[in-house]
């Protein structure tokens, strides 16, 4: 017993010692690589080779692949919230100027990510939630909260752009989901022909379906 305290406390030790950042670093393989592949395609050896980690390391930190997912799909909503949906909800400006400025800060982010990846990668909740969302519970809930975390900021435009009449009045909520699905439905459209252009000409009918 005494033995096997001590090799825990060595092993706790060696895992401390790799380095500040360890798993944060994990998180950020995990991240670029389930958006890059495919929640299947990346495997625990080759995230650890993109972190830089040792794969005891990986257990250390997360007990199993879905957490370490799940902590990659938290990081990337944060990541995502405070770059393009907190500044645009903040902006001061009217709803349907909300909606535009999401449309213009996706389509810099995706052209962006096109020239540094060289493909277009579309959303990364979206396409790890078509892959998993039948296969992990864990992780098909992580991602319906981050959904409808968005369909918060999206309400929230829409309600002010009622309210200043720019759309008709209407059930708020069920239109912020119908333009989360519809600017899903873009991104799919647009990665599967591999060509940003085309997120941007489906997603100029935007102001139609607010309005709807």
């Amino acid at each position: 017993m005494l033995q096997l305290k001590k090799r825990r406390a060595q092993e706790s030790l060696m895992h401390e010692n790799e380095g500040p950042g360890t798993r944060e670093r994990l998180i950020s393989a995990a991240v670029d690589l389930l958006w890059e592949r495919s929640y299947q395609a990346a495997g625990v050896d080759e995230l650890c080779a993109r972190a830089n980690a040792k794969k005891g390391s990986f257990y250390h930190f997360f007990p199993s692949k879905t957490d370490l997912a799940i902590a990659a799909v938290d990081a990337s909503w944060a990541a995502t919230r405070g770059a393009i949906f907190d500044p645009i909800s903040e902006s001061g400006k009217g709803g349907l100027d909300q909606l535009r400025a999401l449309i213009d800060a996706i389509d810099r982010f995706q052209a962006t990510t096109k020239k540094r990846k060289g493909a277009f990668l579309g959303c990364p909740f979206g396409s790890l939630g078509q892959e998993m969302a039948h296969q992990d519970e864990r992780l098909r809930k992580a991602l319906d909260e981050v959904f409808s975390a968005h369909c918060v900021y999206l309400q929230r435009a829409l309600e002010l752009a009622q309210r200043s009449g720019e759309i008709p009045a209407g059930n708020s909520r069920q239109r912020a989901e119908n333009v989360f699905a519809f600017l899903e439905g873009a991104l799919l459209v647009a990665k599967v022909a591999n060509d940003p252009a085309k997120f941007r000409r489906i997603a100029s009918a935007i102001e139609t379906i607010a309005a709807r």
